[in-house]
C-alpha cells in the first residue's frame, strides 16, 4: 500500500541587486484587508494539485514568453463608494511544483501592457542568470531579512 503524497505549490518572488525584491515590496505595502484577501486566494491556489489552475483565478497570457497572470478582484470601500480593484500578479512556471511572482500591481487598464513588460523583463534576467535570484514569498507582510541591503529602497 502506498501512502498518497501530499504537495503544495511554493511560491517565489523575483529579486534582484537593482530592484530587491519589488513583489514582496508590493504585497508588503498593501492594507491589511488587501494581503488578506490575496494571501486567501493564493492559500487556495496552493493547495490546488489536483487539477490546472483556471479562470476567473489564473490565466495564460498567450504572446508573453509564458508569462501567466493570478487575478483577483476585491469590492473596496473608496471615499465611501464601493469600487471593484482588480489586482494581477505575473508569474511563470520554472517547475513542477513552482511559480515565480514577477511584478504585482492594481490593474487600471484592460491591457495593462507596462506591468506584462516587467514582467517580461524579469523573466529575462532570471533566464539569463543576470543579477537575479528568487525568494519564498511571505504572506505575512514582514519585512524579508536582507530588505534594506540594496540601493533604492525607502527608509
Amino acid at each position: 500500500m502506498s501512502a498518497i503524497q501530499k504537495w503544495r505549490w511554493r511560491f517565489l518572488c523575483y529579486e534582484s541587486i537593482a530592484e530587491g525584491c519589488p513583489v514582496q515590496d508590493w504585497f508588503n505595502d498593501l492594507t491589511r484587508v488587501e494581503k488578506e484577501e490575496i494571501a486567501y486566494l493564493l492559500v487556495y491556489l496552493q493547495n490546488m494539485t489536483d487539477r490546472p489552475w483556471r479562470r476567473p483565478e489564473f490565466a495564460v497570457l498567450g504572446g508573453e514568453n509564458g508569462i501567466s497572470e493570478i487575478r483577483f478582484d476585491l469590492r473596496l470601500s473608496l471615499n465611501g463608494k464601493a469600487q471593484k480593484v482588480d489586482y494581477r500578479i505575473y508569474g511563470f512556471f520554472p517547475g513542477r511544483g513552482v511559480y515565480v511572482f514577477l511584478h504585482g500591481t492594481k490593474k487600471e487598464l484592460k491591457n495593462d501592457t507596462v506591468g506584462k513588460g516587467i514582467a517580461r523583463g524579469r523573466l529575462a534576467q532570471l533566464r539569463l542568470g543576470t543579477a537575479a535570484t528568487t525568494h519564498e514569498f511571505d504572506y505575512t507582510g514582514k519585512p524579508y531579512p536582507n530588505a534594506a541591503n540594496w540601493m533604492g529602497r525607502p527608509n
